[in-house]
């Protein structure tokens, strides 16, 4: 009975009748609820699309039609218990049973018309692929203007972060000239990907400064923006503690491992930047400090959690102390990367505050470190030295 069904999910594919699929009465108790099946055009072939319908998210997957048969074949009867194909001649359903042998029934069609035909058009990003060379040269693309198979998730990861932070710039005048310094630019991906959007796409008035440890790569980034004509981007060599930060307006730090995101953060704002962007990685200092002798501890003797927990300290209290040094704060997930696992980002906005909400603020902090049996948080302590 299942080769009878799937023999007319391929009949139907082959003369141009089928309309969509579903898979339901999953066998086992668990998140996933059903399988949607469409059709898709994608690079001039024909794939079967599937939706794997979760509690919480839907999961997309495409399957040349050879492929997603033999997808279908595992999952009816051993996932799901019921089948129901629409096609413009008949509805078609087959149904298992636990050690019952599988029917089929048939009856009038639903549809009258296919669906229109998926189409994979690439997605309006904010970073195309189009007259981008300095991508080629990053070797994100390849010559001929596609995505290397092995940057995809590199691609991903400039849209991404370009499309995070782009809101964040609407409120700078295009008359004026904007100062941003980018912490640990490494290879310049973002960087470049930034300044492409400001200055081509918002005409925003910008110079941006990447500063890397590395020479060779602070080398190799200045050739790019040459050969790029980006006028006002140059990269230099420095450090996080030392560079000069006169009059930026903005201050970025990606990936800064451990306390140099906390020293990004204290520079940023001494220098009374607009906004610091930071996304996190390898927060390890607060964690040898965690040794709470309340309720907490029966939870915190597990080195997983712990080290978890140690994560979103470190995290929420930065995003505190920038709240009590005039920063109106969001953290928010930014895209994984081949760099850190960890995918926070944290933003603070340049606002005005009064003394009283900041001492409300850093008795708030003073409490959390009292549960946590915390010490101190470097960046707390950065402000308490300076």
């Amino acid at each position: 009975m299942k080769t009878e069904f799937l023999n007319s999910i391929n009949k139907s594919i082959s003369n141009k009748t089928f309309v969509k699929l579903t898979l339901s009465r999953p066998k086992n108790k668990t998140d996933l609820k059903n399988v949607y099946c469409k059709l898709s055009l994608i690079k001039q072939k024909l794939h079967l699309t599937f939706i794997f319908r979760h509690l919480t998210k839907d999961i997309t997957k495409n399957f040349l039609i050879d492929e997603g048969i033999i997808q279908l074949e595992q999952l009816l009867g051993d996932v799901f218990f019921e089948g129901h194909l629409f096609t413009t001649e008949k509805d078609i359903t087959i149904q298992f049973f636990r050690n019952k042998t599988p029917i089929i029934k048939d009856k009038k069609a639903s549809f009258s018309k296919q669906l229109p035909l998926g189409h994979d058009k690439e997605k309006k990003r904010l970073i195309s692929t189009t007259n981008n060379n300095y991508l080629k040269d990053l070797s994100v693309l390849t010559e001929s203007g596609e995505v290397r198979k092995d940057k995809t998730d590199k691609f991903r990861q400039i849209n991404k972060f370009v499309e995070l932070i782009a809101p964040f710039f609407e409120k700078f005048d295009k008359t004026k000239s904007i100062k941003i310094i980018d912490m640990g630019s490494g290879k310049g991906y973002l960087t470049f990907a930034l300044y492409d959007y400001l200055v081509n796409n918002r005409k925003l008035n910008i110079s941006l400064r990447g500063i890397e440890q590395r020479e060779n790569l602070v080398s190799f980034c200045n050739k790019i923006a040459e050969k790029s004509k980006f006028d006002n981007l140059k990269f230099e060599a420095g450090q996080i503690k030392s560079i000069q930060l006169q009059g930026i307006d903005v201050l970025i730090a990606l990936h800064a491992c451990d306390t140099a995101t906390d020293d990004a953060i204290f520079r940023g704002i001494n220098a009374e930047a607009s906004i610091i962007i930071v996304a996190p990685c390898c927060q390890k200092q607060l964690r040898n400090q965690i040794k709470p002798t309340n309720a907490l501890k029966s939870i915190l003797k597990y080195g997983i959690l712990k080290e978890r927990q140690s994560e979103l300290l470190t995290d929420g209290l930065r995003a505190m102390i920038l709240e009590a040094y005039g920063y109106k704060t969001n953290v928010f997930e930014f895209i994984q990367t081949e760099h850190t696992p960890k995918n926070i980002m944290i933003v603070g906005i340049k606002k005005k505050i009064s003394v009283a909400d900041k001492e409300k603020i850093l008795d708030q902090i003073k409490q959390i470190k009292n549960l946590y049996d915390i010490e101190y948080h470097y960046l707390e302590k950065l402000f308490k030295n300076n």
